[in-house]
């Protein structure tokens, strides 16, 4: 393997092994706020709120449902939890409780709190999102009291408890609005408000029918690590259409959260590359987004990735303007290139063809002015680029509204691809959309991996074969290996970007096949010019 074969080599397998090492190494974007308010759209409690006359029969009686606010005259709004007959709470905000924590809890011998706990805790959630409602001065909670409030502005749902994952929101409730303090606290902290409330009811009702320490900390890395997972929280332009909230969160998919509008300075507090790339492609995503479709129903997202991928592509063509032509011309001189070595067939072998090659090698780019190492200037700079706007994109909020044919565009290919839940061969999740997209990207990253030597290629026939040359035939099939070891690493990635990434790289890849086609096309005929001698 020559010199050259090693570099480009070395470089692409860095570039693509680097990028799954650092593809989640841009900040979080997330505020304290925004990870409570995720928090809150997956773990909501188990109580369920209601008029008076709409509890369900079996819960009529003393004890399994009460009044929520007796001692203000308030005799209308009703609260009950349902149970499953195996323990389980039946309520539909408590589909995560379930599944991801009482039953992890149980699976690790931790003692679960009792019913009382989570109806207490329930209650000063409650207590606190109203009292926050009332201070927050909006017209929407004029007039708002614990004797006057009613299950309307309280539940996130039109319905008490909804079983369908296209329950109808009810965005302007207390919960909708103000649920996330659960897991806030004073002064922009995480769990200050959880941590004081569980200490009130273990005073209330002892620390038996209490949370044990155990359980609260499962507790809390399981939602931590709900929050964690979902990064996309850089919102930067408000939309008053839909009051900044974004997405499909929750067990069901059907939760919208608002995020904190975050500007530049939030931005360069994450990081250098946070504030200097980050920000500015998030920001861009989102101006054309919601300047095209305030609705986000996927549409306007999916237009302003293509805008933002042909502003990416051509700063960083303008920054490596100089090396991206080095490359072109590379793949130009070619045919001469081929002379060489056809001259001097044993170099692989014989040290002094090796050398006497490498100076006819190098003195034939200075001729045409170009500079062999300046060509990996385009794999270090388009790196950190690369890395940035997939953070960009992962964070980006105004993405994870809307969907196009079934697919949300935060989400990444993989986690769609390997969800056969509901009638995916319906397309009913996206699947076939993903199937698309990743087979797409895949082939336009190999057509515009594999042009420059097809092009090469059929110059090369034009060459009459002057004799045997191991050397050029070894390097030919060095070159073979490293883009089949480039498209693998292609292909491993494709599964874990975001659609959005990969809706991104594939007009990326268009681009580069056009910027090939014409970059040699004008070369060729160069080359052309100065063999007639003109």
């Amino acid at each position: 393997m020559n010199k050259s074969a090693k570099i480009k080599l070395l470089a692409a397998l860095a570039f693509f092994g680097g990028a799954l090492v650092l593809s989640s190494c841009t900040a979080s974007f997330c505020s304290n706020r925004d990870a409570a308010s995720i928090a809150y759209a997956y773990e909501q409690g188990v109580t369920v709120y209601c008029d008076k006359d709409e509890v369900p029969e079996e819960y009529r009686e003393e004890g399994l449902s009460w009044p929520v606010y007796p001692e203000e005259g308030n005799d209308n709004l009703y609260a009950y939890i349902p149970v499953n007959a195996d323990g389980t709470y039946a309520a539909t905000s408590a589909t995560y409780l379930n599944t991801n924590i009482i039953a992890g809890a149980t699976s690790n011998s931790y003692a679960i709190p009792t019913y009382n706990f989570w109806k207490e805790l329930d209650q000063k959630v409650l207590d606190k999102a109203i009292e926050t409602a009332q201070a927050a001065g909006s017209e929407l909670f004029a007039g708002l009291s614990k004797a006057t409030v009613t299950a309307e502005q309280i539940n996130p749902y039109v319905d008490p408890n909804p079983t369908a994952a296209d329950a109808e929101q009810n965005p302007d409730s207390i919960l909708r609005l103000f649920g996330y303090l659960k897991f806030y606290g004073d002064e922009d902290t995480r769990w200050g408000y959880f941590d004081t409330w569980v200490d009130e009811i273990d005073k209330e009702l002892g620390i038996a029918a209490s949370a044990s320490d155990d359980f609260l900390s499962f507790y809390k890395t399981q939602i931590d690590t709900t929050v964690n997972a979902n990064r996309s929280c850089i919102a930067t332009v408000p939309n008053s259409t839909i009051n900044d909230a974004y997405g499909h969160y929750g067990p069901n998919g059907n939760w919208e959260v608002s995020m904190t509008i975050k500007d530049w300075g939030y931005a360069w507090g994450k990081g250098p590359f946070e504030g200097l790339i980050v920000y500015p492609v998030a920001w861009l995503v989102d101006t054309f987004a919601v300047g095209i479709e305030p609705a986000l129903t996927g549409v306007g997202q999916i237009v302003s990735i293509v805008l933002v991928t042909f502003i990416v592509r051509a700063v960083v063509q303008l920054v490596t303007l100089k090396s991206t032509l080095d490359q072109q011309r590379t793949q130009a001189l070619q045919p001469q290139i081929a002379k060489l070595q056809a001259k001097y067939p044993n170099s692989n072998t014989n040290k002094a063809e090796q050398q006497r090659l490498s100076q006819e090698q190098m003195m034939l780019y200075k001729r045409n002015h170009i500079n062999p190492l300046s060509m990996l200037l385009v794999l270090v700079f388009q790196f950190p680029i690369f890395i940035c706007v997939w953070g960009a994109l992962q964070g980006s909020a105004v993405l994870t509204s809307g969907e196009v044919l079934g697919v949300q565009l935060s989400s990444p290919i993989s986690s769609i691809l390997f969800d056969f839940s509901g009638e995916w061969y319906l397309n009913s999740n996206g699947w076939w959309t993903a199937l698309v997209l990743f087979l797409v990207m895949a082939g336009l990253q190999f057509l515009a991996m594999m042009l420059p030597q097809w092009i090469t290629k059929r110059r090369n026939r034009k060459l009459q074969k002057l004799s045997a040359n191991p050397a050029a035939d070894k390097n030919a099939k060095t070159m073979k290996w490293v883009n089949i070891i480039m498209l693998v690493v292609t292909i491993v990635m494709g599964f874990s970007l975001p659609a959005a990434m990969g809706v991104y790289w594939a007009i990326g890849a268009l681009i580069s096949m056009l910027q090939t086609a014409i970059t040699q096309y004008f070369m060729g005929k160069k080359m052309a010019k100065q063999k007639k001698g003109i």
